[in-house]
């Protein structure tokens, strides 16, 4: 199971979100996590779907150490997104919800 970290998706470029200046990142807890070259993570913004409900935008990937044209701007780890990108939690569990009801 991977871990869920928050992220400041405005740290968003192309395939790559930056993850922390620093050796650590929060968790959905609150609780520091140490991050390591190859961990399965999500990372999640709390965010509000047009109906006023918490939707947050997610993105799952593998941590890895920033690359050079971001460490220049403090950038000490970023997440390489999957191919499913970035999307919504409400994407999701719609694409749970088809799939349960046999579609």
């Amino acid at each position: 199971m991977s871990s869920r970290l928050r992220a400041d998706f405005n740290g968003l470029f192309g395939g790559l979100l930056c993850l922390s200046h620093g050796d650590t990142a929060l968790d959905e807890t609150g609780a520091l996590v140490e991050l390591r070259q190859g961990m399965l993570v999500t990372a999640y913004d709390e965010d509000i779907g047009d109906d006023g409900a918490r939707d947050d935008v997610l993105a799952t990937g593998v941590v890895e150490r920033s690359p050079a044209w971001l460490k220049c701007l403090g950038s000490k780890w970023v997440l390489r997104i999957d191919s499913r990108g970035v999307h919504r939690e409400s994407d999701v569990v719609a694409k749970r919800v088809g799939k349960a009801g046999g579609s």
